[in-house]
Parts: C-alpha cells; sequence; structure tokens
C-alpha cells in the first residue's frame, strides 16, 4: 500500500476527534438525578437524560443515576434491547443461525429474555464461548470491559458498524495510532500463522476467548502502518476493523492522548453515550427503521471527551453534487424526489454488497436488498446488467443523481463521464414471504474507457 493512505486516515482520525470536541446540550430532562451534573458529566449528561427518559437505563431508589458504576453484559443486552425494540436477530433466526440457549442463562435469569432474543450465530466475537465441559456459556454477569464491547458490536446490526470503504490498510493505520493496543507485523505467513496459534487466544470451539486479562496483539502481515494487510487470523482482522471502524465514525474512541484504554471498565455514563452514538450513526445511514421504532427527542452528539464515545460519523457517501450530471443514453427517468422505496435521500450511497473481481454481485434478496457502489476512476462508460427470475427494479445513483431502471431497460450503458462513485440499489416490486427460496439476483458492471458496442435491452432471466 502507499504511504499516503496511511497518512490520509491518519488525517481523517484527527478530524474526527476535533469535531468530537464540540459539546452538545443537555436534552430536555423530565427526571434528574443528584449525582450527575455538568460539571462531572458534562460529556455524556445528554445521552443519560435522553435514555433515562426512554427507560433504557434507569436511575436508582435514591434519586441517583450512579454514572460511574460498571456495567454487565447482560445489563448491556438490555439496554441494547430497549433502545432498538425491532432488533431480535435469535428471535427471528432459523437453522444453523439458531441459538437454543446458554448453560449460564436459565430461564430465571433477569435478562433471559433480551439476551435469548439477541443473540445468534452471526456474533462471532466476543460475546460466547465454550465452557471446560463443551457447554456453550454467554457469562451474564461479567463487567464489560472496552476492548471486550468493541469486539462486541462488531457483529451488532448486521456489522453495518463496520465501515466497508476501509482497505486492510486503512484499517492498520488507524489503529496504529493507539498507543495502549498492541500490533506486531510479519513479512514472513509462517511466522505469523504460528504467532495465531501460539498465545491462546481461541477456545476450543475455535472463536475468541470470552474474556482475557491481557489485550492480545492484533496481527498484520507487512511492513509497517502504510504497508500492511489482513492475515489469516480471523480474530485479529476483526478486532481491527472494529477498532478503526468506532473511531472514524465516533461511535467509540480513544482519548486525546491516543490511549483507547482497553482494560478499563465501561460504565454505566459512556455505555448510555455508546447507545446514543449508535442510534445517531444509524439514523444519519437511514439504517435506523431496520432496528427502532422509538423516537429519542432531541437526539445529540452526547459529547466525548475521549470517554470512549464520539459524535456522529456517517459510514455513507454522500457526494458533492455540483459536478456535471451524466448523459444518459436513452430515456430513463431521472428521479428528483423519494421514489426508491426505502431511500430517504437521493444522494445518499449505502454500502453492505460487494463485487467480485469481475463486475459480479449475486445475492438473494430475502437478506435484504442490494446495496452496493463502484468508483469509475478515470473510466467513461458503465454497463449495468441484471438477472432474476422476479420482479426486481434498479435505482442508480451518480454523485447526487438519481435514476430508475426497469428490468426491460437492462443491460444499458451509461457515462460515468467526471462521475465520482455510482452507487446501486434494488427493489423487489412484489416480495412474497412465504417464497422460501427468496430472490436471487445477479448484477453485473462493466467500466470502459471507450464506449461500447450499444447493449440490447431485455427481459432477463
Amino acid at each position: 500500500m502507499k504511504k499516503k493512505r496511511g497518512i490520509r486516515y491518519t488525517w481523517l482520525l484527527w478530524l474526527t476527534v476535533i469535531g468530537l470536541a464540540l459539546p452538545a446540550l443537555p436534552a430536555k430532562a423530565e427526571v434528574q438525578f443528584s449525582d450527575v451534573n455538568a460539571q462531572n458529566n458534562g460529556w455524556a449528561i445528554n445521552s443519560i437524560y435522553l435514555m433515562a427518559q426512554k427507560q433504557v437505563l434507569t436511575g436508582y431508589p435514591d434519586g441517583t443515576f450512579r454514572p460511574s458504576q460498571t456495567i454487565s453484559k447482560a445489563e448491556w443486552t438490555t439496554m441494547i434491547y430497549r433502545l432498538f425494540d425491532k432488533y431480535r436477530p435469535n428471535l427471528y433466526a432459523t437453522g444453523l443461525q439458531k441459538i437454543d440457549g446458554f448453560a449460564d442463562v436459565s430461564s430465571q435469569h433477569w435478562a433471559y429474555k433480551p439476551i435469548s432474543e439477541m443473540y445468534n450465530q452471526s456474533f462471532n466475537w466476543g460475546v460466547y464461548g465454550l465452557s471446560n465441559m463443551g457447554e456453550l456459556t454467554f457469562r451474564p454477569d461479567a463487567q464489560l470491559t472496552r476492548l471486550q464491547l468493541a469486539d462486541m458490536l462488531y457483529s451488532f446490526f448486521d456489522t453495518r458498524m463496520i465501515d466497508r470503504r476501509m482497505s486492510p490498510n486503512d484499517v492498520c493505520s488507524v489503529v496504529s495510532e493507539y498507543k495502549d493496543i498492541p500490533i506486531k507485523m510479519f513479512e514472513d505467513k509462517v511466522k505469523y500463522d504460528d504467532a495465531a496459534k501460539s498465545d491462546g487466544r481461541l477456545d476450543a470451539s475455535g472463536t475468541a476467548l470470552l474474556q482475557t486479562n491481557s489485550v492480545l496483539p492484533i496481527l498484520f502481515m507487512g511492513t509497517g502502518k502504510s504497508d500492511c494487510t489482513f492475515g489469516s487470523d480471523a480474530f485479529s482482522n476483526a478486532q481491527a476493523s472494529s477498532l478503526a471502524s468506532l473511531q472514524v465514525s465516533g461511535i467509540m474512541t480513544g482519548n486525546e492522548l491516543g490511549y483507547f484504554r482497553p482494560m478499563d471498565k465501561v460504565t454505566r455514563a459512556e455505555a448510555v453515550t455508546i447507545l446514543n452514538r449508535i442510534y445517531n450513526y444509524l439514523s444519519k445511514n437511514y439504517w435506523l427503521g431496520d432496528y427502532s421504532t422509538i423516537q429519542l427527542e432531541g437526539a445529540g452528539s452526547g459529547g466525548t471527551s475521549g470517554t470512549g464515545s464520539g459524535s456522529t460519523g456517517s459510514g455513507i457517501y454522500n457526494p458533492d453534487t455540483s459536478s456535471l450530471y451524466p448523459d444518459w443514453d436513452t430515456g430513463s427517468s431521472i428521479i428528483g424526489g423519494n421514489n426508491s422505496g426505502s431511500w430517504s435521500n437521493d444522494s445518499i450511497v449505502n454500502v453492505r454488497d460487494y463485487f467480485d473481481d469481475k463486475g459480479v454481485l449475486n445475492k438473494n434478496l430475502k437478506n435484504g436488498e442490494i446495496e452496493a457502489a463502484i468508483l469509475p476512476k478515470d473510466n467513461r462508460y458503465l454497463t449495468v446488467d441484471m438477472k432474476t427470475d422476479d420482479e426486481v427494479d434498479l435505482y442508480v445513483i451518480l454523485d447526487g443523481q438519481i435514476a430508475h431502471l426497469t428490468q426491460k431497460e437492462l443491460p444499458k450503458t451509461i457515462s460515468v463521464d467526471g462521475i465520482k462513485l455510482v452507487g446501486f440499489r434494488t427493489t423487489q416490486l412484489k416480495p412474497n414471504p412465504l417464497k422460501v427460496a427468496g430472490t436471487p439476483v445477479t448484477l453485473t458492471v462493466k467500466l470502459d474507457k471507450e464506449k461500447p458496442e450499444p447493449a440490447k435491452p431485455g427481459k432477463k432471466k
């Protein structure tokens, strides 16, 4: 990787930190806590009262909130469960994705319902593991450290908090700024693999340890932070991706001196602030409706001061719409409003699906609509095609302008001369919830410097 990419993300990191320093006004509170005040808790006061109003995290009978008290995994899970009332991954999971229960969370446990309805097999890192008896355990009463919470957040909300625009080198550059997160670089793959197996980072089931008294080093292949990439250790890759994404988005950050404080316990004040940031992040990405029906009045950044939470990060591409728009080869309608189903803003490009090296993306729409993007770079023409057996339309965004394409108009060649980014999103016209197999779709893109021969549109199967 080129050195300038590492410099670019280092600069982005500091811009994020500077932006987080802006104070937030406290929400109008219907409740008051005797131990919460602007002098001691100014960075969290907004989030504390927002969450208290919605009973996400409440105070104690003596009128205190106890902002410095630590939280357990069960308490964190309950907070997520209350705020994101539509988010129940294990409740709706089937087959191999379903977890039937944890040996240490009985049906009598006070947080049994949130825990049992939340965590399915997609929560790979830092959530559950095997006991010495080979039983699946959750450790509900374990007090969360900041690093453990960061690891858990990798899997939450369908991994949408992981910024997929960041290359492995970008991730390495951001994480390398932390003074208390150890990193090891390897130029030799054999030595890398030996290191991943030698420090006991995985339990008997091959998943990351639930709890450790030390911070295990993150392993990278490369020579330095401006020239590094992921290796074969999935734990290192996941932890690094989570730490970098949380830092750049501002959800969970280091302090102004470059310390993440990985082994510090997460306090109640930090927890509600991080929740506030997650809520804002999903809202700004237009994903909040997938997870919550709750409206937080006056939801703001909640302040920071290096507390482990930051302000909002977009995680989206919101381009400058002042650039020249493309010349469409045929009469596709250019849409100026919100005519794309769940899209709330026609200048937003969300990315959760990726083309392979041949420009092909295969997805079953029972797992959600396609949301993807490509960079035209120095190419001038884009040819897009879509194949599916069901009625599915395609929306294309070019630097802020959205166009609607039906299957009959595909394949189609579009001028992308001067366009910075092209986004794609499918919309299934008549989804059938009873169709077990779902709707497989193949989306294909091809970039050219010279105008290709005109494509012949037709119904795709």
